[in-house]
């Protein structure tokens, strides 16, 4: 007897059709958990040309082959608004998504982070726990160029995934996609995968900076910097970088959109600024040059308080202090 004919009764056929169909098991899993199902052991192949021989409609390779790499329910849907965000941030900054070029974005798609951080890598996978991501491992070559190896992880595969690469890999190369979140959250994660402080201790000058360089010039201005100052935050174009630039007069604002505390201990370092930014200026106070000029009379002479920028180019004022100051000048 071949091994074929062991399926050929009806109610053998019903309980294929009931696990590859109604149960949606691949057929790696029905050949694995066959003696409990049928009784008896049956290969793969054998239930794969069963199932065409009774006109069953198997899935294609590339499906079949997501359901047999995945413990994920494939039939549901785990993504909300808020993984959505946190796809976006992780997409922006050193998240990205992997899949089989050869098989489409079907077969394999996958979150992946790697990065010499250990905690910024599992902080990154934090928000994509509901596809099951791997535990963190080393991987790498020690070299000169890359004396540390990296933390990666990856996430299962799973037809949401398949979507979000369809979003940010139209052509097989990242793209920013016109409906990216551009919110707290995802500024955050952005901020932390590629972003960085700088303070320039000769000129007294600082900012905040996005490394964009990968990105279509057109997307920067278009979309990124258009979202970014939707929400209130100043931003300029570093030309010879691609790079977007949070200047020194957005720097606080910015900060208390993200938070000023960073949820990876170890980069912290990318949060600290000299705290005279937080201060108000007084080109935030006065409406004109006469209320300008008023302003630093007052100051002058000693009828009001406030604090110098370092090299004295700028008054700078606490909320109370710029209070009274505007009291001054609307009652004059």
């Amino acid at each position: 007897m071949t091994v074929e004919s062991k399926i050929h009764k009806n109610e053998d056929l019903q309980k294929l059709k009931e696990y590859y169909i109604d149960k949606k098991m691949s057929t790696v899993d029905i050949e694995q958990n066959s003696e409990s199902i049928f009784g008896f052991y049956i290969s793969r192949g054998t239930i794969y040309r069963t199932l065409k021989k009774h006109n069953i409609n198997v899935r294609n390779k590339s499906v079949s082959v997501s359901r047999a790499m995945s413990n994920l329910d494939l039939d549901k849907i785990y993504v909300n608004e808020n993984i959505i965000e946190w796809i976006d941030g992780f997409n922006l900054g050193d998240g990205y998504i992997n899949w089989d070029k050869r098989g489409g974005l079907t077969k394999g798609a996958r979150f992946v982070i790697g990065s010499i951080t250990k905690s910024w890598s599992q902080y990154a996978m934090s928000g994509l726990n509901i596809y099951s991501p791997s535990e963190l491992k080393q991987y790498g070559r020690v070299r000169k160029r890359t004396p540390n190896l990296s933390w990666v992880s990856q996430t299962c595969t799973h037809p949401d995934i398949q979507y979000q690469a369809d979003r940010w890999y139209p052509n097989g190369k990242k793209k920013v996609p016109k409906d990216v979140r551009i919110t707290p959250t995802s500024i955050m994660l952005w901020y932390l995968g590629d972003g960085s402080i700088v303070v320039d201790n000769k000129t007294n000058a600082v900012w905040a900076q996005f490394a964009t360089c990968s990105f279509d010039r057109e997307d920067i201005h278009n979309i990124l910097r258009f979202k970014l100052e939707n929400l209130g935050i100043r931003t300029r174009y570093n030309k010879g970088k691609n790079d977007i630039i949070i200047p020194s007069n957005a720097i606080s604002k910015f900060f208390n959109l993200i938070g000023r505390k960073s949820p990876v201990p170890e980069y912290q370092y990318k949060f600290e600024y000299p705290k005279w930014l937080d201060f108000i200026r007084l080109s935030e106070i006065v409406k004109n040059d006469k209320e300008k000029y008023r302003a630093q009379y007052y100051y002058k002479t000693g009828q009001i308080e406030c604090s110098k920028s370092p090299g004295g180019k700028m008054l700078l004022f606490t909320e109370k202090q710029a209070e009274k100051l505007k009291n001054k000048l609307c009652n004059r």
